[in-house]
């Protein structure tokens, strides 16, 4: 069974979607689906992620078209389809960093016997740099206890 479902909402994304399909195409662990949510796109979004579902990526491209309500609705209709353990939401015009799916699946399996909701993780811009400040050596934490202790910037959440 899959592991993970990374979930992309969209909307009018198709120039910048094709960086998160290749840097999911770049993970080195294909264990995942891609659940994009077209939350109603008028560009050729569609035809794009039915180009890529083509394709033998080494994981399964989910597709579903739903009329604009917002990013909320799409992440509701996402939720609502997720059937997987774990899953996390990677913006249409951002990249998943090479090696992430694995690190997921290897933490996950250290600590899915705990009483975890998930793990947060370190997000960087496109060239490397960090956003916000790291864990300083924490092992454990609420993502609230992390901004509680001085932590800021974005991070990246797999529930």
């Amino acid at each position: 069974m899959v592991l993970i479902t990374v979930f992309t909402p969209t909307y009018n994304r198709a120039h910048t979607l094709y960086r998160t399909y290749e840097s999911l195409c770049n993970q080195d662990c294909k264990d995942f689906i891609w659940l994009i949510i077209d939350d109603g796109s008028t560009d050729d979004t569609s035809n794009l992620v039915k180009h890529w579902q083509q394709n033998d990526n080494g994981f399964e491209i989910q597709y579903i078209y739903k009329e604009n309500g917002g990013m909320h609705t799409a992440h509701n209709v996402a939720y609502e389809n997720i059937h997987t353990e774990l899953n996390m939401c990677i913006d249409s015009d951002d990249k998943l960093a090479i090696g992430a799916i694995a690190k997921i699946k290897g933490v996950w399996n250290v600590i899915k016997d705990k009483e975890y909701a998930g793990i947060i993780g370190l997000d960087a811009d496109f060239e490397g740099n960090i956003s916000g400040k790291d864990f300083s050596n924490l092992k454990e934490t609420t993502l609230s206890g992390y901004y509680t202790k001085g932590g800021f910037g974005d991070k990246k959440l797999v529930y």
